[in-house]
């Protein structure tokens, strides 16, 4: 089997980033003449076509998707460690990008990635919100913050903290429905939940030892907590929260809490990233600092 020619390999990966090959060419200082010939050349040693020809828009094969993946694996390995051997393992450079929902990416790391930025002045930080881990599986994500492990088994997961969680309810919704003394009464009352956790017009409530499973009036469900705090807020229903994010509100009188009684299991935050990226060294300041910031009360 011939070797592939990384410039082939990474002039293709440009050309799936900027959505065709005369921008990648352009990129990357390739002749446009040549850059046909290069990924004909890849296509031949890959055995597959990886882009469609005389499509109106740029667009990969399925081959090519597969094939993106693994490219995109070794080529940000190899930039790592060249980045790392330029710098005589010194200097800490490139971009890191960085997803967390937007709770944890606006509040949390916000008060902390300027000091990290400072202490690594050569390396750019770039911090997306969201819960895609399908941009963290092809490599266009360095490091996650994630809420559970769910569909991070083939990740390493770090624990950062275990998040209390608070039912809670503006007083004038509160005021409007029937009391609630016991978890059989949420059947009449509308909840707002993040995504796993709600599903049509039934609901989990994780707690201690049980998780309880009901049928309830309505569920709205989003992964932006802010959202779910604003409607709970506007007293659209009862809000599974995390504390940290509610306290403020419980405080003032603007919201109170709902059956505390319960003891809702606490949510589980953790810091993902894939195993070929383990010895990548702006990832290892990175993960480290996060966790240090965590450990701190």
């Amino acid at each position: 089997m011939r070797d592939f020619s990384l410039s082939d390999v990474r002039l293709f990966t440009k050309a799936a980033q900027l959505g065709g090959l005369t921008p990648a060419a352009d990129a990357l200082s390739v002749p446009k003449a040549s850059a046909s010939r290069q990924l004909q050349r890849l296509e031949a040693m890959v055995g597959h076509q990886l882009l469609h020809r005389g499509s109106a828009r740029f667009a990969l094969t399925e081959e090519g998707r597969e094939f993106l993946v693994a490219a995109q694996h070794v080529l940000t390995v190899l930039d790592d460690v060249m980045v790392s051997l330029s710098s005589g393992g010194g200097t800490v450079a490139g971009r890191l990008r960085v997803i967390a929902p937007q709770y944890y990416g606006r509040d949390l790391l916000a008060m902390h990635l300027p000091q990290f930025m400072s202490t690594y002045p050569q390396l750019e930080v770039a911090v997306e919100t969201g819960n895609d881990l399908d941009e963290l599986s092809r490599g266009e994500v360095d490091v996650a913050i994630r809420r559970g492990r769910e569909g991070c088994d083939e990740m390493v997961a770090r624990h950062l903290m275990d998040e209390p969680m608070v039912l809670c309810a503006a007083p004038s919704y509160l005021a409007s429905r029937l009391a609630i003394e016991k978890v059989s009464d949420f059947a009449s009352h509308a909840f707002l939940v993040s995504e796993s956790e709600g599903r049509k017009k039934e609901i989990s409530l994780p707690t201690i030892g049980e998780t309880h499973r009901l049928s309830v009036e309505s569920v709205f469900q989003s992964d932006d907590q802010e959202l779910i705090l604003k409607l709970t807020l506007a007293a659209k229903g009862i809000g599974m929260l995390p504390l940290s994010l509610a306290q403020s509100h419980i405080d003032s009188g603007a919201l109170g809490p709902v059956l505390p009684s319960l003891n809702l299991s606490p949510q589980e935050i953790n810091l993902v990233y894939l195993p070929s990226r383990r010895h990548s060294p702006k990832i290892k300041i990175f993960v480290d600092y996060v966790v240090n910031i965590f450990k701190q009360p």
